[in-house]
């Protein structure tokens, strides 16, 4: 049987800020980084969960198995390319004269 795709909704920052915003109170950049960190991980955790359980056959559909897998994916490479240009951010105000 073929299931229909859902559409995917995208997400913008503004999306995000309110959305988080109205659950708790962000006040700083760095707990908006820190709430952006927990969904990577929590989106690694279920891949791998679902890896665990595919393993054990607890899981017949491999399709979500899959897209959870492909999205930890895309959200680590993705962190990973923003603590690059923020790395290379700060060498590059690290060589300005004073």
């Amino acid at each position: 049987m073929v299931n229909q795709i859902t559409p995917v909704n995208p997400v913008s920052l503004n999306s995000t800020l309110e959305a988080t915003q109205n659950g708790s109170k962000i006040d700083t950049f760095s707990d908006f980084l820190k709430e952006a960190f927990n969904k990577v991980n929590d989106l690694q955790l279920t891949a791998m969960k679902n890896d665990q359980k595919l393993v054990t056959g607890e899981i017949d559909d491999i399709n979500q198995v899959m897209i959870d897998a492909a999205k930890a994916d895309i959200a680590l490479q993705l962190t990973i390319q923003i603590k690059n240009k923020v790395l290379e951010a700060y060498q590059e105000i690290m060589r300005m004269p004073l």
